[in-house]
This record gives structure tokens, sequence and C-alpha cells, in this order.
């Protein structure tokens, strides 16, 4: 499966976002075109052995802006282009960077661990040449990016290429299946690799880095979105018997459908008030009174549209804000 986009427009442009991946691939094709890029992969790489010495310790950041090939660096950046932007628009700028650099040193020296601990558990002693190979790529900054990701934007819709034997489509995944099934795949190996297996994948680095994402979001309570100006509308007084609707969202590419199961009153009884990220419903009829507040994934139009209300079910449609962002590098 290979990921395209995601269904998550930010609120804001995320230019850290964008200098990252243009750092990233300027750096790469200036050592490929001046035919230097393994020896800059040896001079800025990041080697487990010299750090361990307390040498060459400038290379944890330099590390993380080097690619060994064309494939490692698409590759990296198709998933920081994907998913970086939701969470600088979530963090802000000036500590979306400190969380980027910040997590790729915690997956090098989780990978300089791992490494370290493959002296004492693998059975094959050819292998210890893991200590003086270098290490280099972004990937292990951009776990920390998913990890963040996953607990922001768990519901969040990915559009993923899947290759099937006799056809190849385009579905959509939540984040928390496609992102959760990666993380699994990434320990799994970790633990082989610990066992002999030969990679040349830091398995060990996705794996510290996406927990370090996950860890710094839920340390810090971040929210999924910036705050928004409140509207100082008097709230309706709501009684005790007041209930809550049940209703159920289907995101859709240019749309939000909403469904509202709220039987016992009339269509005229039923107000619907929108915002670009809620949905108020309530009605009263005799006896009967619903309240219900429904925060929305996507950013909407506030108009509701195609209002109807049958055997109890109240359904609409609420228009998308579409944002794109283009740039060239």
């Amino acid at each position: 499966m290979i990921p395209l986009r995601d269904e998550n427009k930010p609120h804001r442009k995320p230019i850290v976002n964008y200098t990252l991946i243009a750092a990233n691939v300027a750096i790469f094709f200036y050592l490929l075109l001046t035919g230097n890029l393994w020896r800059g992969i040896e001079l800025y790489g990041v080697i487990p052995a010299l750090i361990l010495k307390g040498s060459r310790v400038w290379t944890l950041f330099t590390g993380m802006f080097i690619h060994a090939d064309v494939m490692h660096l698409l590759g990296n950046m198709l998933y920081l282009w994907i998913f970086g932007d939701n969470v600088e628009d979530a963090l802000g700028h000036g500590r979306y960077l400190i969380f980027y650099l910040a997590g790729g040193l915690v997956a090098t020296f989780m990978h300089i661990f791992s490494t370290l601990l493959s002296v004492f558990l693998t059975p094959i002693p050819y292998l210890f040449f893991n200590l003086t190979t270098p290490m280099v790529g972004a990937s292990g900054a951009i776990s920390a990016v998913l990890g963040a990701y996953l607990l922001l934007f768990p519901g969040a819709r990915i559009r993923t290429l899947v290759f099937c034997l006799y056809f190849v489509t385009v579905i959509s995944v939540p984040a928390f299946f496609y992102l959760g099934f990666w993380f699994l795949y990434q320990l799994l190996m970790a633990f082989f690799s610990l066992t002999g297996f030969s990679s040349t994948v830091a398995f060990w680095a996705h794996v510290g880095g996406f927990l370090f994402g996950m860890l710094i979001v839920e340390s810090f309570n971040i929210s999924s979105r910036p705050k928004r100006t409140i509207s100082k509308r008097r709230k309706p007084l709501i009684a005790p018997w007041t209930r809550a609707p049940l209703v159920d969202l289907l995101v859709e590419d240019d749309i939000v459908r909403v469904y509202a199961f709220m039987p016992g009153v009339e269509k005229e009884d039923i107000e619907i008030s929108v915002s670009e990220w809620e949905v108020v419903i309530s009605a009263q009829r005799e006896g009967i009174r619903y309240y219900g507040r429904v925060s929305l994934p996507v950013p909407v139009i506030p108009k509701a549209r195609d209002i109807l209300y049958v055997n109890g079910t109240l359904s609409f449609t609420l228009r998308r804000v579409v944002q794109d962002y283009m740039w060239s590098l």
C-alpha cells in the first residue's frame, strides 16, 4: 500500500514542513550531482561507534538530512508531505520544528542503543559491523510525526493506493488502522533485527520516533487543531430530560453527510446551526427535547443543504471547504 494524500486539510500553510522537505531534496541532489553522495553519507551520517565515544556529535543532526538514494528520499518525503502539515498545524510552526528535530534525536539514540544491544543478543559475530555503519535519513523524525498524527487525527482518512493480484485501486483508510499497522510492522521487524536479521532499515529508530511522537501529544495534551474563537451567543438551557440525538457522519470528497436519529418530533420542530467546525442540532415537541453538539472532522461551509426528516431520522449535507496549496521545489 502506498499513501497518496489525507483528507484532512490544515488551517494554515505548513511553511516549516515545506522547508524541511525542500532542505532534504536540495541536500540530496547537491550531493548526488556533485558526485559526493557516498562521501556525504560517511561524513554526515551517524556512526554509532563514534557517537558512543563522544565523537562527531554534530552528525546527530546532519544525519537527518542525508538520504542513500532516490527511493529512500521519495519515500520519506511522501510521508512527511502527507502527515507533517497537520501536525505542524496543531503544534504551531516553532514547536513543530523543535518537535521534528527532537524526534529525530530520540530515534537516533534508539537506533544506537539497539545496535549496541545486538552485540550481546545476536549469535552471528559478523553482524557487529552495525556499530560502524552510518545511519542516514529523515525517517526517525518522520516516525515521530506519524506517532503524533495517530493520536491527533485517528479518524482522518488516508487515500491509499492498493496493489492486488489482478487490479490496482485507491481506497480510504482511517489513520488509526493505516498507522497502527505500520507501527506494528516496524515493531515486529525491530525485534527480528535483534536476533541477527540483516536489514538496511533502522527499525528501532522508527519505533523510538513513533513512541516519542505519541508521548509528546499525550503528555502536553496537544489539541488536534488551533483554538478557534468561540461564539458568545447564549447557549440554550438544557433540561435534565433532554436527550442527545444519535449522530453519524459520512465524510466524502466534497461533502459531509449528517444523520441524526431523533424520533418523536416533526421537521418544523428541528433547528440546525452550522459553523465551520461544528453542528448543533436541537428540537422540542411537548415532553420530548433533543440537543446535541457535533464536532466536524473537516471544515465546512456553514449552511445545511438537502434537509430531510423521515421515520425519525434527520439527514442533511454540508459542503466541505477545500484549500489546495501548491508549491514548486
